[in-house]
């Protein structure tokens, strides 16, 4: 599953000076985005994901009759709880996150026999525990738990990926930001099958504004962490737009991946991509309290073995997610 928040995390910033008014005086107080957790905080999180694949394929391996359109939606509660820190990490912190619910459906516009694995997938992960370890800038540094649960790289990928989205900080300048500041941050597209390529996120704080998305269809929550009584929708958010574009880095004429050449593959072609993000941020504690993503990639590939054997490989990837912060009372609690 596709994730765009996930390309962009924790690279180097490229620093950019707060706002200052004509007197040269700062606009607004700087705000933290890295969250402020305590071992004992639990949460707990709505998820939703779509993905739709439209491709071609030829070559060596295609069947000319299999599906070039694939929807996969997955739909997810998520209870997050935070462990002591790790003594290995000093600054970060440890995340017992159990799945509550985990239900995927795909749809495609011809027979496909994986579409029934893939849904079990998925299914395997409801009740399941995973433990994230992060550091302190929010990067996911391990993951323990997905053994045996997920075979599929585009479920455990989908997994990991989700646990990202809740640390609104990575990329940010250090010392927190301030109403109308933009900032730059890039990151190595390490993943696709073309090299040289990377990820470059164009975010602005756009304003502060209650917890509560603008988004009809996102439950209220009742409350920020079982200590806190005060209501998310009485409290105020920083709001956060990222704008992402797939570039190429300058001086990359290797179009060839190491992991691919490694083993006897050449690729060429071209893998393009842009998405948008809009994070609430509590200005109380710095937790992520809705993520709403949406991107798309277009790629024309060909990989050709030292075989002299070809698959060519081009469509299009959309993709859209939510995730939001829902109350500890809704099931239950």
């Amino acid at each position: 599953m596709l994730s765009f928040r996930s390309h962009a995390q924790n690279s180097e910033p490229k620093k950019t000076p707060a706002p200052h008014s004509k007197k040269g005086g700062i606009v607004s107080e700087r705000v933290s985005l890295t969250p402020r957790f305590f071992p004992g905080q639990t949460f707990r999180y709505q998820m939703e994901f779509e993905t739709t694949t439209d491709t071609r394929r030829s070559g060596l391996g295609t069947d000319p009759q299999g599906p070039t359109s694939l929807v996969v939606n997955w739909d997810a509660t998520m209870r997050m709880e935070v462990l002591s820190a790790d003594a290995g990490t000093p600054g970060g912190i440890r995340l017992r996150t159990t799945y509550e619910k985990s239900a995927a459906t795909v749809t495609t516009d011809s027979f496909d026999p994986a579409a029934a694995d893939t849904m079990e997938q998925y299914k395997k992960l409801e009740g399941k525990v995973v433990e994230f370890t992060l550091d302190a800038t929010g990067k996911v540094k391990s993951v323990a738990g997905l053994e045996g649960i997920v075979d599929t790289q585009k479920a455990s990928q989908s997994a990991r990926d989700w646990i990202s989205e809740l640390s609104a900080s990575a990329g940010a300048p250090p010392g927190g930001v301030t109403v109308g500041q933009n900032w730059i941050s890039e990151q190595p597209a390490d993943s696709l099958p073309i090299a040289g390529l990377f990820w470059h996120t164009d975010s602005t704080y756009l304003r502060n504004e209650p917890c509560h998305p603008a988004n009809a269809e996102i439950p209220q929550p009742a409350s920020l962490d079982n200590s806190d009584a005060t209501s998310l929708s009485k409290m105020n958010c920083a709001v956060i737009l990222a704008n992402l574009n797939l570039a190429r880095g300058k001086g990359s004429h290797d179009l060839t991946p190491p992991d691919l050449r490694k083993n006897g593959v050449q690729s060429e072609g071209k893998w393009e991509g842009s998405g948008q993000s809009l994070i609430y941020v509590s200005l109380a504690s710095g937790i992520v309290v809705s993520v709403t993503q949406t991107g798309t990639e277009q790629m024309d590939v060909k990989l050709t073995s030292n075989h002299n054997t070809s698959m060519h490989y081009a469509g299009t990837i959309t993709s859209r997610s939510q995730v939001a912060l829902v109350a500890n009372g809704a099931h239950g609690e």
